[in-house]
């Protein structure tokens, strides 16, 4: 690669992510597309280069001077630029161009309210907001909204048509230095309260991969304000692999129909959508003629292998593609703090095993072979903006950071048991506090008592269960209390994240276990009243139990502030 020392119209800082992509870029001679975007454009490394370097100059023109040092990259004490865009395509070269600056991305979500924005901004201290095409009115709405509230933004459209650029003509100004530990990107996940923190990711992230293999193509459906969803779309760029970007939301249809046409050779699902693409299979393919039929099945046999993240599969799930394809099954373990995946794991053979530390990653459990999973990593997360004690909770004495999931090592696998705390429900990226769910119950005039618990889930991770004791004298009858009525009698005070999805009624003879000092038991609680030894299976439902099945709700609700965490939730 060239090097040069001398500033040039085309010359990047000496950056970790921006050494990787022009070397992918430099690899690639060909000049075709490197992304398919769901808005049906397509893109080669020549029309990325130009639109980061358009982007980069109308950044510098727009902004203030005092935004930038003497040799023009943003001043390290106010470094982040928040970017609204729903094309895969605008992320990129958004990210590219803000770390050309020396700066830290920051993803919304396209769907944030304009209430929400003023959040990020403020505490992100972020000095312009990049714009996708088609939302300029949404951002003209939060940069009056923000003005209003005293503080000011700059909007910047993305450029997305600016005159190609040859990678070799783009070059490494070795005397702009990026620190590898600076702020590289910024990830908002649910807080405690609802209101997220910001977690920031060093300039480490996204660094792991190597170059791909001539002819690796892959998917990319996860929205970009989730690190999977961001690490789908840069890794690629990053390893000169093809990506084709799947609009949010995309049905098990159009997976199958991608995987037909596009000779994908990697794909990292997720349990929901393999087991919504099986459903769609028994429901749809399986009844096709033969012929037809053939051609999904042939779609599949470039991939090496069924790769799954964010949650463990459902073993029915497992077994059905494991039975269709005879392909090996794949665990990633990962999280939003530990900045890149942690743990790897093939065919695994223990119940419930994620597999083994990937190789440069660094784990001990809190207990020896048991406990919590502790994991250091060069793309670990530094710190939380302006939270410097949630921060130092985030990490042990010796560095590494806490990840609330409970492990314990059997035949050398690390075998998930579940979570450390009963005090948060982890609902996909959502932390649910069971205090403020319970304290809302009672306020309830037919509950007495109420004690909300997570509940294991293959796809959701947990989810909020509800046991409640009904009030003498009022509405005694079962019948007369369901779920529905008290998700829509708690809408009033709780997002809609938050609401119970499982619910059982104590019996009169029933009673909940106390410890001697009378703290209920909730793990116990689990198997008592929810039938669950490990998971919750919704395909054979505990006696007893009433379960809400539609999450779709929980996901858009009534699009208040901070419901679903503003729907700006992380993985």
């Amino acid at each position: 690669m060239t090097v040069q020392n001398s500033k040039t119209k085309h010359a990047f800082p000496d950056d970790v992510v921006l050494v990787k992509l022009l070397a992918a870029a430099h690899a690639d001679t060909s000049g075709k597309p490197v992304i398919y975007d769901a808005n049906g454009s397509e893109k080669a490394y020549m029309h990325l280069l130009g639109d980061v370097l358009r982007l980069r100059d109308v950044m510098r023109c727009q902004l203030p001077s005092s935004a930038f040092d003497d040799q023009g990259l943003l001043r390290q004490d106010s470094p982040y630029v928040c970017v609204l865009a729903t094309s895969g395509y605008e992320f990129l070269v958004a990210f590219f161009a803000t770390r050309v600056l020396g700066g830290a991305l920051i993803s919304l979500a396209s769907v944030v309210l304009v209430e929400e924005t003023l959040h990020f901004i403020s505490d992100a201290n972020a000095i312009c907001l990049l714009q996708g095409v088609g939302l300029a009115d949404k951002c003209q709405q939060i940069k009056s909204y923000v003005g209003d509230k005293g503080r000011a933004i700059t909007t910047v459209p993305i450029s997305t048509d600016a005159n190609p650029v040859n990678p070799l003509d783009v070059t490494l100004d070795e005397s702009l230095p990026l620190d590898p530990q600076g702020p590289g990107f910024v990830v908002y996940t649910s807080g405690t309260t609802g209101i997220p923190k910001g977690v920031v990711l060093s300039r480490l992230t996204f660094t792991t991969y190597d170059l791909a293999e001539s002819g690796s193509v892959t998917i990319s459906f996860r929205p970009t304000h989730w690190l999977g969803g961001a690490s789908s779309l840069i890794g690629p760029m990053l390893t000169g692999m093809k990506v084709h970007v799947l609009p949010e939301m995309a049905g098990p249809e159009l997976f199958w129909e991608t995987l037909k046409r596009r000779r994908i050779t990697y794909l990292s699902f997720n349990p929901t959508i393999l087991r919504r693409m099986k459903e769609y299979y028994i429901d749809v393919i399986e009844h096709l003629p033969d012929e037809t039929r053939r051609e999904y099945l042939d779609g599949l046999r470039h991939l090496s292998r069924i790769s799954c993240s964010s949650a463990m599969i459902a073993p029915s799930t497992l077994k059905f593609w494991k039975t269709l394809t005879g392909l090996p099954f794949e665990n990633l373990y990962g999280a939003t703090e530990v900045g890149a995946l942690a743990l790897r794991g093939i065919d695994c053979k223990v119940r419930n095993s994620i597999g083994h530390p990937i190789p440069a990653v660094k784990t001990k459990l809190s207990d020896g072979d048991r406990g919590e999973l502790l994991v250091k990593n060069p793309a670990m997360f530094t710190h939380y903006l302006n939270n410097p004690e949630a921060t130092r909770l985030a990490f042990d004495a010796d560095g590494y950071v806490k990840t609330g999931d409970l492990m314990q090592i059997v035949d050398g696998e690390y075998v998930f048991c579940g979570r450390t705390s009963t005090d948060f429900i982890l609902f996909y990226g959502c932390r649910i506090p069971a205090l403020r769910v319970e304290t809302a119950l009672t306020d309830l005039p037919y509950i007495s008592d109420a004690h909300v618990l997570g509940v294991p889930d293959h796809e959701a991770r947990e989810l909020c269960g509800a046991v409640v004791r009904l009030r003498k004298g009022a509405d005694q009858s079962s019948g007369s209390v369901s779920l529905a009525r008290i998700r829509d009698d708690l809408s009033g005070s709780l997002p809609t994240y938050m609401l119970p999805l499982l619910l059982h009624i104590l019996g009169d003879d029933e009673q909940v276990p106390h410890t001697v000092s009378q703290k209920p038991i909730k793990r116990r609680m689990r198997k008592m009243f929810f039938g669950v030894d490990d998971f919750w299976s919704p395909e054979l439902p505990s006696p007893g139990v009433e379960f809400w099945d539609d999450f779709s709700d929980q996901v858009k609700g009534e699009a208040r502030p901070w419901d679903w965490s503003g729907l700006q939730r992380a993985t």
